[in-house]
């Protein structure tokens, strides 16, 4: 009875550890899927998407659009697993 409880608890601990693994890798999956922009302008008129990786930091923003440009928008898109794939 007691090696039927032990094989139990884990049965179950190997069972929580690799649902807590394929969780991570689910995250980092879907974070790899998805891309930050940012449309700026320095007319109001002529509109630039600037993309990012991860969601970027005032200075990074600065270091790469400079201070004379406004930003309109801020955003998220989730790019295609396939064409990820075929770009690799």
């Amino acid at each position: 009875m007691i090696e039927v409880n032990l094989f139990e608890r884990l049965d179950a601990e190997a069972a929580r550890r690799m649902t807590e693994k394929a969780r991570e890798g689910r995250k980092r999956a879907l974070a790899a899927l998805h891309r930050h922009y940012v449309i700026v302008t320095d007319d109001g008129r002529n509109m630039q998407e600037v993309w990012f990786e991860q969601p970027p930091t005032i200075q990074e923003l600065l270091a790469r659009i400079g201070p004379d440009r406004w930003v309109v928008s801020v955003g998220m898109r989730r790019r295609s697993l396939r064409n990820l794939l075929a770009a690799e």
